[in-house]
């Protein structure tokens, strides 16, 4: 991963664990577990030939993430009442209270809601 990468996710995520999981999902979106097309932006950006301000940045970028993204909402839809909780407690397991931007910071939620 290039350096310049590195540094962009460690100040845009909000927490180390979090980090680490971006880094390791990049690398295993080059691998192919994305598809051919989350694999070429994946290996781009660890080579540094994108950044990822270059994702918001292009039309053929956020179409793909853009089509990500409906699918992930899409399953988490799909997802009855006990499925989302369980999934809602490992992922609060593994990277701590959920958080959130606002107004361009990152915040962690409030414990009682």
């Amino acid at each position: 991963m290039n350096e310049e990468l590195e540094r962009d996710i460690e100040v845009r995520v909000p927490s180390p664990q979090v980090a680490r999981v971006v880094k390791d999902s990049l690398e295993r979106l080059e691998n192919g577990s994305g598809g051919p097309e989350m694999q070429e932006i994946a290996r781009d950006l660890r080579k540094g030939r994108i950044s990822l301000r270059d994702l918001t940045r292009s039309s053929v970028y956020s179409r793909i993430l853009g089509e990500q993204i409906q699918r992930y909402r899409e399953w988490e839809a799909s997802l009855d009442d006990e499925h989302r909780r369980k999934f809602d407690e490992q992922v609060g397991e593994l990277y701590g209270p959920t958080t959130f931007e606002v107004g361009g910071t990152w915040q962690r939620e409030r414990e009682d809601g």
